[in-house]
Order: C-alpha cells, then structure tokens, then sequence
C-alpha cells in the first residue's frame, strides 16, 4: 500500500471516533438515566475503547514494515 491508504484508513478511524464518541455523549445528555442508557453507554465505551485501541496499535505498527 502507499502511504496515503494507511493515513487515510487511520485519519476516517479517528472522525468515527470522534462523532460516535459526540453521538453518544449527545445522546447520554438527553436521555432519561435508567439500566437501559448506562447499558447503552457501557456499550458504547467499550466500542470506542475498542477503536481506539485498534487506532493506536495501526499507528505503532503500520503495514508494511
């Protein structure tokens, strides 16, 4: 791959995670707090840990190398 896929695969993870991350915070502020929204947030949380993680090890560790 050339060196413009892997920065742009890196640069969409990073928007996903910044809008799914400001959905979520958007949605958790409007939302009435019962065991379905702290599931709901749990949930969430662990997908944008998840992205993140997988962000930080791309950038360790790029293709190629």
């Amino acid at each position: 791959m050339d060196g413009r896929r892997p920065s742009s695969l890196i640069a969409g993870g990073i928007l996903f995670l910044v809008v799914f991350g400001g959905l979520t915070i958007a949605a958790l502020a409007t939302a009435e707090l019962n065991v379905a929204t702290v599931a709901v947030a749990l949930v969430s949380l662990f997908v944008c840990v998840a992205v993140l993680l997988a962000l930080i090890g791309a950038v360790r560790n790029p293709p190629g190398e």
